[in-house]
């Protein structure tokens, strides 16, 4: 007869807003780890207050924790928040000696959430709520930024949560899909937006029931076409925001149901999804006679000359706990839709879903959204991704993301 194994847990935070020099701060940025074990096995789930990481240098980090801590790389997610009031978004980035900072302090918080390690009760919930609204709203033949009440959203916060044998929390992990930019472009001040604040409210709501204990970490879900309510609604706006969030976490954990133990399973999957071909090397060299100075066709020449076929390298990630509970994860910015696929799809009891995780690979719209073309706005088409620049996603992609997360969920049972 097999014993289930014994689920352990630790968890650590630290204050990283001197990622940026000298800033002026609203409110501090975090990093925070939670490390789950079983038996010999362990998982790491860092999340960030950061805009995005690149993807090479969150690979580097993935290295680096497992080099201090053995946990295998597979084994390790590394999300932000996308906060776009910190480095990682609309130009902001980490210099070279705050990015070599930042590595040494969450590869430590790592060694020291799975230094901690303690047996624990791992509990997952789920509760309504929505701080959003779908962005994409078709006016005039195009797709503008708008709320659009009619589009996708994800209208839930899941929530994880490890007690100890004494019934103190760990740590409780909390994700819901929405842009942070209630704060964005009102304010050069770094900041984490609704998720610090969510953090911040949820302190206090749970020090009322006499259970402040614990790490609270927000990881993103599949927001890219969901903001943030009001956008650029200010810090009232954005403190509203974080504690309707809050409350709702709050009803999550309260009704959240026990995870059965279970072996530590982790699968990997990379999906090189075609683009649209690019212009000719001579229609890209007639637009540059016209305009000598646009970047976007400059590069898609470099593109044309090579000859090589393009695709965005689309990286997902998968861990569970037993068959009662997944964690899966993708490098792009995911629109809501896959989210509620995964929801729909999974022979999981609890499924969280995680993108900007691993590094950030650009935009991943639907069929539909591709098939407006140019009409499609520049997250379907023309938005200059990492790899290469300039060329959307065949229509035909959805389809194939949509195989993958049935396939990398179908190999975790």
């Amino acid at each position: 007869m097999n014993r289930a194994p014994t689920m352990l847990a630790g968890a650590a935070e630290a204050v990283i807003t001197c990622v940026k020099d000298r800033p002026a701060v609203y409110d501090d940025l975090f990093a925070r780890a939670l490390v789950l074990g079983a038996d010999d096995d362990r998982f790491a789930i860092v999340a960030a207050d950061m805009g995005t990481f690149s993807v090479e240098y969150a690979d580097e980090l993935v290295r680096r924790i497992e080099r201090t801590t053995d946990i295998p790389s597979g084994n390790i997610i590394i999300t932000t928040t996308q906060t776009h009031n910190a480095p990682g978004v609309d130009g902001r980035e980490m210099t070279p000696e705050a990015g070599a900072w930042l590595s040494d302090c969450i590869a430590g918080l790592v060694q020291r959430a799975s230094g901690e390690l303690r047996p624990c009760v791992l509990k997952a919930g789920r509760a309504p709520v929505q701080i959003g609204y779908n962005r994409r709203l078709m006016q005039g033949g195009e797709i503008v930024m708008a709320p659009n009440p009619d589009g996708a959203i994800v209208p839930w916060v899941d929530v994880l949560e490890a007690k100890d044998a004494d019934g103190r929390r760990i740590a409780a992990l909390f994700s819901h899909a929405a842009h942070p930019v209630i704060v964005h472009w009102l304010s050069e001040e770094i900041g984490p937006d609704f998720p610090g604040y969510a953090v911040m409210h949820l302190r206090a709501l749970l020090a009322r029931e006499g259970e402040p204990e614990g790490v609270f970490m927000f990881a993103q879900g599949c927001c890219g076409d969901i903001n943030g309510h009001p956008l650029r609604g200010g810090f009232g706006a954005c403190e509203a925001a974080g504690l309707s969030l809050a409350f709702a976490v709050t009803r999550a954990l309260a009704d959240a149901r026990p995870v059965a133990p279970g072996a530590l399973k982790a699968r990997s999957l990379d999906l090189p999804l075609p683009l649209e071909e690019p212009p000719t090397a001579a229609e890209c060299r007639e637009a540059l006679a016209e305009d000598p100075d646009s970047t976007r066709f400059r590069e898609l020449l470099s593109v044309a000359e090579s000859g090589e076929r393009q695709f965005h390298p689309l990286s997902m990630r998968a861990l569970a706990v037993g068959d009662a509970l997944c964690l899966l994860t993708f490098t792009a910015e995911m629109f809501a839709e896959y989210q509620l696929y995964t929801d729909a799809v999974s022979p999981f009891r609890h499924t969280f879903v995680f993108s900007h995780t691993n590094g950030i690979t650009g935009y991943l719209a639907t069929e539909e959204d591709y098939d407006l073309g140019p009409a499609g706005g520049y997250e379907s088409w023309g938005y200059p991704t990492r790899n290469p620049p300039w060329l959307p996603p065949q229509p035909q992609v959805e389809r194939l993301v949509r195989e993958g997360i049935t396939r990398l969920l179908g190999e975790l049972l």
